[in-house]
C-alpha cells in the first residue's frame, strides 16, 4: 500500500550556486523527517497541472502514511461525493472509478496521479486510511452531490416545498438553467431559502449520523451558493478557504484527537499566510486557518520549479520561464540538482527574495512566513490528461 516512485526529469538549469549537492532522496527523506510528528500537513502545488509535483506528493503521502502514521487525507474536491463515498467503502461496493470520480477529473484523468488514485483507494478499502473532501463547490464528476443529494436534502421539508426545493436544487446541482430557467439573483435567493428551510427541519430533527452529515453538506452547500455572484477574486478565494476549514474541522472532530491528516490542495490554499503578497492581502488561507487552530502541530509544504511546463486539465499549457538568478529559484539549486528542499530556516536565510510558488507567479516576500517548508524542481513538467470520461447524465461541471 501506498507504493511509488518518482521518475527523474532531465537536469537543466543554472551553471552556479553556493549550496551544496544533495542527492533527491536524501531531500525527500529531510522533509519527511521534518513534518513527521505533525497533526496536520499540507502539500501545495503552484497550479493544478504541475505533473512532477504530484509524482513526489504521492511519494510523500505514501511515506508520511508508512512511515509516519498519517491516517486521514482530505483533498481540495467536493465534502459531498467523499461522504457518500465512505459509506460505500462501509458497505465494501466502492470501487476505484467511484475514488477517481469523487476526487474529480482535476487530478483524476492524468497520468502522474493514478499511483496515488490506487493507494487512495486500496488504502480506504482496507480501511487504514481515511479519504475525505473539503470543498463547497459540486464538480463535473461530483455525481452523488449532483444526482442524490438535492432529494436527499429536500426530504426533511414537507407538502409541496419538498418537490419544490429538491427541483430548485438539482437544477443548481446540475447547472441545468436554459431560457426558461435561468441563474439569477432571485434564482440564488430562493436556493438560499431553500436551504435555510432544510437545515431549520435538520436541526428540529432528532440528532444522529445521519441527520449531522446531512446538516453539514446542507452547511458546505449554503455557503457555496452564498457567493453565487460575488465577483470579487480575493472575497471568493476568501469565503471559499474559511468554508474548506469549517469542512475539515467538523470532519477532523469525527476522525478523533489521535488522527493525523494530511492536506492534498494548491499552495495558495496551503499557506500560512498570504499577508505578505499584495494581491492577496486580506485574504486568509485554508492553512492560515490550520495554523491558528493548530500552531506548531501543522506544516505547509509548498512546491515550486527554476524552469518547465505546467498543464491543467481543460486548460492551455503553460511554459515557464527560467527563473532569474536573484530569485529564490534561481539560488538554491546546485548544478545538475534536481530538486532541493528548503526548510524554515533556510527559506528564512533567504530574505526578502522574488519567488512564484502562487500560480507560478513571481512575488516578492520572506517565504518562511508563507511556507514552512518548500520544494524547489530543477524542471517542472506538464501533468499529461487523457481525454475527460464525460458521463452523459452528469450536469454541471463545477470545477476544483
Amino acid at each position: 500500500m501506498f507504493i511509488g516512485a518518482c521518475a527523474a526529469p532531465q537536469a537543466t538549469g543554472p551553471e552556479r550556486s553556493s549550496v551544496p549537492s544533495i542527492e533527491k532522496a536524501d531531500e525527500l527523506e529531510r522533509l519527511v523527517a521534518d513534518v513527521c510528528d505533525k497533526q496536520v500537513v499540507l502539500l501545495g502545488e503552484a497550479d493544478h497541472g504541475d505533473g512532477r509535483t504530484w509524482e513526489v506528493k504521492t511519494r510523500l503521502v505514501r511515506d508520511l502514511v508508512q512511515k509516519c502514521g498519517f491516517n486521514s487525507v482530505f483533498i481540495e474536491s467536493g465534502i459531498y461525493d467523499f461522504l457518500a463515498l465512505d459509506h460505500a467503502y462501509a458497505r465494501g461496493t466502492a470501487s476505484s472509478r467511484d475514488m477517481a470520480n469523487a476526487v474529480g477529473n482535476l487530478w483524476s484523468q492524468a497520468r502522474e496521479t493514478q499511483q496515488w488514485l490506487a493507494d487512495l483507494h486500496q488504502a480506504a478499502a482496507a480501511g487504514t486510511v481515511e479519504v475525505r473532501g473539503l470543498d463547497d463547490q459540486i464538480h463535473f464528476t461530483a455525481f452523488y452531490a449532483q444526482r442524490e443529494l438535492p432529494a436527499v436534502l429536500a426530504a426533511h421539508l414537507s407538502g409541496e416545498r419538498r418537490a419544490e426545493c429538491a427541483a430548485t436544487l438539482s437544477r443548481h446541482s446540475t447547472w441545468a438553467y436554459d431560457e426558461a430557467h435561468p441563474y439569477t439573483p432571485e434564482t440564488n435567493e430562493e436556493l438560499l431559502t431553500c436551504l435555510r428551510q432544510v437545515r431549520d427541519a435538520l436541526a428540529a430533527e432528532a440528532r444522529s449520523e445521519q441527520t449531522t452529515e446531512h446538516l453539514a453538506m446542507a452547511n458546505s452547500l449554503y455557503r457555496w451558493v452564498s457567493r453565487g455572484f460575488e465577483r470579487d477574486g480575493r472575497a471568493i478565494t476568501h469565503a471559499r478557504d474559511a468554508s474548506m476549514f469549517e469542512n475539515f474541522q467538523w470532519q477532523r472532530e469525527r476522525l478523533g484527537p489521535k488522527a493525523k491528516s494530511i492536506v492534498w490542495c494548491a499552495n495558495i490554499h496551503a499557506a500560512k499566510t498570504l499577508s505578505g503578497l499584495e494581491r492577496y492581502r486580506g485574504v486568509a488561507s485554508l492553512g492560515q486557518h490550520i495554523h491558528e487552530h493548530y500552531g506548531e502541530r501543522a506544516a505547509a509544504i509548498g512546491f515550486s520549479a527554476y524552469s518547465g511546463a505546467s498543464q491543467p486539465r481543460g486548460r492551455p499549457g503553460r511554459e515557464l520561464s527560467v527563473a532569474p538568478p536573484e530569485s529564490l529559484e534561481g539560488q538554491v539549486l546546485a548544478p545538475e540538482q534536481e530538486l532541493r528542499y528548503l526548510n524554515a530556516s533556510e527559506l528564512g536565510a533567504l530574505g526578502t527574495v522574488d519567488a512564484r510558488p502562487i500560480n507560478h507567479e513571481f512575488y516578492r516576500a520572506d517565504w518562511h512566513e508563507v511556507l514552512d517548508g518548500l520544494v524547489v524542481f530543477r524542471r517542472e513538467e506538464p501533468a499529461h490528461h487523457e481525454k475527460a470520461r464525460r458521463d452523459p447524465t452528469a450536469g454541471a461541471d463545477g470545477g476544483n
